[in-house]
């Protein structure tokens, strides 16, 4: 069952000016309940103007967004509730910081709600838990986290008011390795423990093969595809045509093909780079 739905998307900037630019263009798709979509396209390819049509943060020039096959902007009034059904995180999240302790900066969005107190504590609890925040850094100033634990608290903030749908820009920028990993397993135990759906924006073909159920692709402000994430990294040589990478180990798969090796279908992560590649090995190994 679709949760969030597009219908022929159309927004334009500085329209009428000599510096119009058509930013998205006739886009349409559907995401089901639950599923964790990547979302990948070149700078510029309509991206972050299509998240943030998604929960009302730009208006739609033409088209439509529906949340549970209902208009967004059925009543303009009501677009703040939307916000909170439709949770956003920005890239850098962690400049949003502002309140004087992480429990009450990740407070803020649930006590907007009008919740009790009760229901809020439990809420900033749980968010914290997710986010991987010990019970005592909820006391301290979000000014004096690390890099990556800001991070935490900010999405945090975000988890708390239990969005039905949560959209992360490129949640994982800036971060090392181990950090990006924590973060992405983090946010995936938390989608599918809470059947949130996930909508991650990212440069990192690696991070989206890791998570994502499907991708969808744009490019030039156009649905290029919408897929699965195997799918899609299958079709290698089309990414690489609208001037996008594909995982590392895909076009390791794609260079050993290319020089007569019988690997099969590419792998597009080191798990199933292993599988396929283990029998021909021990096989290798066998024949010497």
């Amino acid at each position: 069952m679709a949760i969030l739905e597009v219908r022929q998307l159309n927004y334009v900037y500085s329209a009428g000016t000599p510096y119009e630019k058509a930013a998205l263009r006739d886009v349409s798709f559907s995401v089901e309940k639950g599923d964790i979509v990547g979302v990948i396209g070149h700078t510029g390819s309509g991206k972050s103007t299509l998240m943030q049509q998604l929960n009302g943060l730009l208006t739609p020039m033409s088209g439509q967004v529906l949340l549970d096959g209902r208009d967004i902007w059925e009543n303009p009034k009501k677009i703040r509730d939307i916000r909170f059904r439709v949770g956003m995180v920005f890239q850098y999240p962690e400049y949003q910081l502002f309140e004087e302790t992480v429990r009450r900066d990740i407070a803020f969005g649930p006590r907007n709600m009008g919740l009790s107190e009760e229901e809020i504590e439990r809420r900033v609890r749980r968010a914290a838990t997710f986010a991987g925040l010990r019970e005592e850094l909820l006391e301290v100033s979000p000014f004096d986290l690390s890099g990556g634990q800001k991070r935490r608290a900010a999405i945090a903030g975000v988890m708390a008011m239990e969005p039905e749908v949560l959209v992360l820009d490129e949640p994982t920028a800036g971060l090392d390795p181990r950090g990006r990993e924590q973060l992405l397993s983090r946010i995936v135990r938390y989608a599918r423990e809470n059947g949130t759906t996930v909508l991650l924006v990212s440069h990192s073909m690696e991070d989206v093969a890791a998570v994502a159920d499907k991708v969808l692709v744009m490019n030039k402000g156009e649905v290029a595809m919408m897929a699965p994430t195997a799918e899609v990294f299958s079709r290698a040589e089309e990414l690489q045509a609208m001037g996008l990478t594909v995982p590392a180990v895909t076009q390791i798969f794609m260079k050993l093909r290319d020089s007569g090796y019988a690997v099969g279908e590419n792998a597009y992560t080191v798990e199933q780079a292993v599988r396929r590649l283990l029998p021909l090995i021990k096989g290798g190994a066998a024949g010497c």
